[in-house]
């Protein structure tokens, strides 16, 4: 369990027999890579109540190669919680999904991302949710403490709200804050500038762009190469028993996230696997 007060999270509204209908009112591409196909989506939806770390549900129209009702799509509010203003509107980070069926060479669309991708100003969706209890913040009372977040690709989205409510909903929020943002190429970082105009000594937004730049030794650098470079730093925050760790995006990123913090505890003198064991209950992950 979390070593925090959870917040009263808001509970599945609308689920796929009943949905929302949200009409669009932006959607615009976010990155500069043409090989990446990212927008950013703002929906207007009322009522839906929801804290960043919840996901919305998606309704693809039409049916699926079962000739049934498409399910539900998760994707990560990117937004600051519904609490925190007046309007009745969220935020979404979609990737556009397009791949090669390495069986047939047949090129595939992601049905829900590229429906997500091509709405106009003015059309509708139907969502359903919110989606997901406990990758949250704390509650608003146990918010002052130590954050450390790490993310790769879209798995940004639910970042960008939560540093939003620390950073600027809670004028008294002085712990640090550190954002480590993995990508392929610099033209990959999503909401960057937006990340860049919150540094200041207590936020520490750092990136590793594995394609771009290299380890000391000659390796692509990842996000755990990232937190090691700035082991100094994020070592007694590590030790602080109140500093919450949130890890988001690919899957196969934990698996580096968790080396780095066995290699920053051995470089000080502890044992890697038993102070990661520790840890665990302060580490919160929400992987695809």
């Amino acid at each position: 369990m979390a070593s925090f007060v959870l917040p009263q999270v808001p509970p599945v509204q609308y689920k796929k027999s009943t949905p929302l209908e949200a009409k669009v009112l932006e959607n615009y591409k976010l990155n500069e890579n043409p090989d990446s196909d990212v927008h950013h989506i703002v929906l207007e939806a009322h009522p839906y109540e929801y804290r960043e770390g919840q996901s919305a549900g998606v309704l693809a129209p039409g049916l699926n190669e079962k000739g049934k009702p498409h399910n539900p799509r998760l994707y990560s509010i990117a937004s600051e919680g519904s609490d925190l203003h007046h309007h009745p509107t969220f935020d979404l980070c979609v990737k556009r999904v397009v791949y090669t069926d390495p069986e047939t060479g047949e090129l595939k669309k992601g049905v829900c991302s590229n429906y997500l991708c091509d709405l106009q100003v003015g059309e509708t969706v139907k969502i359903t949710g919110p989606h997901g209890k406990h990758f949250v913040l704390p509650a608003d009372e146990d918010l002052e403490r130590p954050y450390i977040f790490v993310a790769t690709g879209t798995g940004i989205a639910p970042f960008r709200g939560m540093i939003r409510r620390l950073l600027k909903y809670h004028s008294s929020f002085s712990e640090p804050v550190f954002l480590f943002k993995g990508v392929r190429y610099s033209s990959e970082l999503l909401y960057h500038s937006e990340f860049m105009s919150y540094e200041n000594k207590n936020f520490h937004y750092r990136t590793a762009i594995s394609r771009e730049q290299k380890t000391a030794d000659g390796r692509k650098k990842y996000v755990g190469d990232c937190m090691l470079e700035h082991e100094e730093h994020l070592w007694d925050f590590l030790q602080d028993e109140r500093t919450l760790i949130y890890i988001c995006g690919l899957k196969g990123m934990t698996e580096g996230v968790e080396n780095a913090i066995r290699q920053i505890a051995e470089r000080h003198k502890h044992s890697g696997e038993e102070f990661l064991e520790k840890l665990r209950p302060r580490i919160l992950t929400e992987v695809y």
